[in-house]
């Protein structure tokens, strides 16, 4: 299923794959991480040894010797992806010794994304959408009012979510085997949270998915969050990169998964387009989860630029979100003001509205008889948004 990477590329990945986790190992050193989400390297699918670093400098040092190494790869999208991925670590170092104060410095040089939020105008044009379409399913009143009686038509309670996404995660796993191969024993269950800072969480060393049910949950977004976390999204760019490797054709960074990274925006893209990978497109209910999760990824990039850039207290912006959240109720407002609030995660946020911007024209253009290539390239190896464009 994987092309296979150059002997030079894989020699390479091995050298990236230590140093990232020299870079975590100093960044949990320094901050006192423990758990995984706490860290640079938040999953780590196989044992990789730290590169031992004195210091972020040193680390900096190394990362330009090997950027320079990366420009001489044979293959066009692992030079492009490996001098980014060098030049994000780089930067990352940097931002640890107080450089990179600015928050568009570090969405543009940890992410390699477009560092600009959504703008009130980009945002009107997603309502726009949203409202057009809601009215076309016989919603009435204001947008607010047509949002609620649409959740309220397809709410889920909270005390059903569980069951619902292990029933779900049955028919998606189904569905992604006949475009996937699918690990064999191996498999997802739900649980359920209270109070965290994000919506879902894909906990690969506990195969679990964990969703958080302060916020409203219909139908159409667990679904969502189905082929997001689990099939064909995280759970599965997890283990193919992983498998990828085994079979020697991957390279070995692709058994981590780090945030703040240049593959975050493609990492989550991936996992927005998983309804889509899957065909299961089912009517315009799907058709409108899609635009309130847009205008919920939109909302989070303009909500952390007001609080790190504009310097908004966190109130205020607190209430800009709530003032222009489409649905989602109270508890997402909340997990969202905790998400960005996070200095580790304020930039981040930026990943999931920038990861659609470039994923999903890529898909969009792939022919049908191309798809299964398509999907060799995107999960045996780990991807910026450019190099993604290269895909041909």
């Amino acid at each position: 299923m994987f092309p296979a990477l150059s002997d030079k590329t894989l020699a390479l990945s091995e050298k990236v794959a230590h140093a990232t986790m020299g870079i975590d190992a100093l960044y949990r050193q320094e901050t006192g991480a423990e758990s995984d989400r706490e860290g640079l390297v938040v999953v780590q699918m196989a044992e990789v040894s730290p590169t031992p670093f004195a210091s972020y400098g040193e680390a900096q040092e190394y990362l330009a010797d090997l950027a320079q190494q990366a420009l001489a790869l044979p293959e066009p999208d692992r030079r492009l992806y490996y001098t980014q991925a060098c030049t994000s670590l780089w930067s990352f170092c940097a931002w640890r010794q107080g450089k990179l104060e600015r928050m568009s410095d570090q969405i543009s040089l940890f992410l390699h994304a477009d560092p600009a939020p959504a703008t009130s105008a980009q945002l009107d044009g997603y309502y726009r959408q949203l409202r057009s379409l809601l009215t076309e399913m016989g919603y009435t009143g204001d947008i607010k009012a047509q949002i609620a009686a649409w959740e309220a038509k397809n709410l889920v309670p909270a005390d059903e979510v569980q069951d619902t996404m292990n029933a779900m995660m049955v028919q998606a796993r189904e569905m992604c085997g006949r475009i996937l191969p699918l690990p064999e024993n191996d498999y997802y269950h739900c649980e359920t949270v209270r109070g965290v800072s994000y919506n879902a969480s894909s906990d690969f060393a506990h195969r679990r998915v964990l969703i958080n049910i302060d916020p409203i949950l219909t139908k159409q977004k667990l679904k969502h969050l189905v082929c997001h976390e689990v099939y064909p999204g995280h759970f599965m760019q997890f283990t193919l990169r992983r498998q990828a490797w085994e079979q020697g054709v991957g390279g070995l960074d692709g058994v981590l998964s780090v945030c703040n990274h240049s593959s975050s925006c493609t990492f989550e893209g991936i996992a927005d387009a998983g309804i889509s990978f899957l065909g299961w497109e089912e009517g315009l209910d799907d058709r409108a989860n899609d635009l309130v999760s847009l205008i919920q990824a939109a909302l989070g990039s303009a909500a952390s630029y007001r609080l790190h850039t504009l310097g908004w207290e966190s109130s205020r912006v607190e209430d800009f979100l709530r003032d222009n959240a489409p649905g989602g109720g109270e508890g997402w407002v909340t997990n969202r003001i905790k998400f960005i609030q996070d200095p580790a995660r304020a930039a981040l946020i930026f990943s999931y509205w920038r990861g659609d911007e470039g994923v999903f024209p890529v898909w969009n253009r792939v022919a049908p008889e191309d798809r299964a290539r398509f999907f060799g390239y995107i999960y045996g190896r780990l991807h910026t948004v450019q190099s993604l464009q290269l895909f041909s």
